[in-house]
């Protein structure tokens, strides 16, 4: 099930090479999923208890992003688990076990659902034509499945997956059978390659632009709860946030899309207003101008960044 990698071996008979790959075959198994920020240290424990507790029970390895490390428009951070054992599917399942327990152990978490991050090239096989494909897996397993929409320059998906916790391991076990099936060793090298906004833009043998945009918002008002004007009883005002991005030139046209299309669904999928300044004759910068409400700007420059991320792939 789910074969990510496996071992060469040499054989001169095709029976003997045959039995030696079912003998000495090594899986490499991969999965992301989002964690409610709250429940990070939970899952953490005292000292890294409780989550190298679960390493040591499943034979894996176990990843949580930092606190600035979350999937776009969440506030979520990433769980990563892998393994490389004799049945490696088997053992991220046992992880992911684990986790879910104690998040749903959580007095408000009685019934998370996990949120599989999925390549969007392999999400089309997990719905399937027509529907059949998701349908199929939410009657084998019994749990419900939703598949988020495609946000604007993000190169991900979220399979949210609600149910018993028997029930979400059995889909995310037909659901990582069809990505790896559909997507090959490509399923496994996306998901190593994507952490979150927040993480460097810098690839190999190149520097962010800019110094990155995890310092590029350097203009921003505090947000602050509606509150009422002194004297004036029925008269409320909120403060607005503001967050200034600078871009260089080559790359904005990420950020707008063709007619605009991507601007457009930041501002619909954000609710905030996004503003991208005109080229000026010698500036090879462009400002990228997000206003609105805190959790709105934080939202929009989350898809910002994600534009821009997916346009130096």
């Amino acid at each position: 099930m789910a074969l990510l990698k496996r071992k060469n071996m040499e054989s001169t008979e095709p029976v003997d090479q045959a039995r030696a790959k079912r003998q000495n075959m090594v899986d490499e198994a991969v999965i992301k999923f989002c964690v409610p920020s709250s429940v990070v240290g939970s899952v953490i424990g005292k000292g890294g208890e409780y989550v190298n507790e679960c390493m040591r029970q499943s034979q894996t390895r176990i990843h949580l992003s930092k606190q600035q490390e979350v999937f776009p428009g969440t506030n979520d951070r990433i769980c990563t688990i892998s393994a490389t054992t004799s049945d490696g599917v088997q053992s991220v399942l046992t992880a992911l076990h684990l986790i879910l327990t104690k998040i749903r152990s959580e007095d408000t978490f009685g019934d998370y659902g996990v949120r599989l991050i999925s390549p969007s090239k392999g999400c089309g096989a997990v719905i399937g034509k027509g529907g059949n494909k998701i349908k199929s897996i939410t009657e084998e397993s019994g749990c419900k499945m939703k598949v988020s929409e495609q946000a604007a320059g993000l190169r991900f998906r979220l399979l949210s997956i609600t149910g018993t916790v028997d029930e979400q391991l059995k889909a995310v076990a037909l659901c990582l059978e069809i990505l790896v099936d559909s997507l090959q060793d490509e399923y496994a090298s996306q998901l190593r390659d994507f952490h979150g906004v927040g993480a460097s833009m810098a690839q190999p043998g190149m520097a962010p632009p800019l110094g990155g945009l995890r310092s590029a918002c350097r203009e921003a008002v505090v947000a602050a709860q509606p509150t009422q004007l002194p004297g004036l009883p029925q008269v409320t005002a909120t403060m607005v946030t503001t967050c200034v991005v600078r871009v260089p030139d080559e790359m904005v046209g990420s950020v707008i899309g063709r007619g605009g299309n991507v601007v457009q669904n930041i501002m619909k999928q954000s609710g905030s207003l996004v503003k991208v300044s005109d080229k000026q004759d010698g500036d090879p910068v462009r400002t990228v101008t997000i206003t609105g409400a805190e959790a709105n700007v934080r939202n929009a420059f989350n898809l910002v960044y994600a534009a821009l991320q997916g346009a130096q792939l």
